[in-house]
């Protein structure tokens, strides 16, 4: 029976990465992604993807998020929402205070995730896609105490020094990679809507 590997998304912190190469790559098929990382005796489990509805005045760039989410949980993805704050920023130079917002939540919603599932047995693999340092506590638990196996996923032109010194195996998102796990240009859902990958991202 093979093993299965769990792939857990930080998606801010793959989305960022994803702005260093060409805008296609943003319809990224994560069920593909988790495939591929799955050695000859695993299979893919569950899939998370952790994430905030966007807020601002950019309506296109909201839509195609709301698109993009779409896809993913047609394909059978879970994606897990944080959310946006309000941020109050005073410029001390021109005396103004505006608003700026920031994402909470995703970073604790996905080490949860792993704690939970760790705890539970299910999974024998964690694959996590990110660079954040502050992820290796439950990678480390998951490991050490719960005997998973841990594979660090650094999202394009990111990593973490510090991941690689305490978790150690690691992988990195390349662009061959990102141009093999594209999303098909539309996908039709069970009620007969068809998602089409944003223009933008064409």
């Amino acid at each position: 029976m093979k093993k299965k590997l769990n792939l857990y998304i930080d998606g801010f912190n793959l989305y960022f990465g994803l702005r260093t190469y060409r805008r296609e790559y943003k319809w990224l098929d994560l069920m593909a992604v988790g495939r591929l990382l799955c050695k000859p005796d695993e299979k893919l489990g569950e899939v998370y993807y952790f994430t905030a509805n966007l807020v601002g005045p950019d309506k296109a760039k909201l839509r195609r998020q709301k698109i993009y989410i779409e896809a993913l949980k047609e394909t059978g993805v879970k994606v897990v929402f944080g959310k946006y704050l309000k941020k109050p920023v005073y410029c001390k130079s021109c005396k103004v205070t505006s608003t700026t917002y920031e994402e909470k939540e995703s970073d604790v919603n996905l080490a949860t995730q792993i704690m939970l599932d760790a705890c539970a047995g299910n999974g024998h693999t964690f694959a996590v896609i990110s660079a954040d340092s502050d992820l290796i506590l439950p990678m480390l638990e998951a490991k050490a105490t719960y005997g998973r196996n841990v594979l660090p996923v650094f999202p394009p032109k990111r990593h973490s020094k510090e991941i690689k010194a305490r978790i150690g195996k690691h992988y990195a998102l390349g662009e061959a990679l990102l141009k093999k796990c594209q999303l098909p240009n539309a996908i039709t859902k069970a009620d007969g809507y068809t998602l089409q990958r944003p223009k933008k991202w064409s």
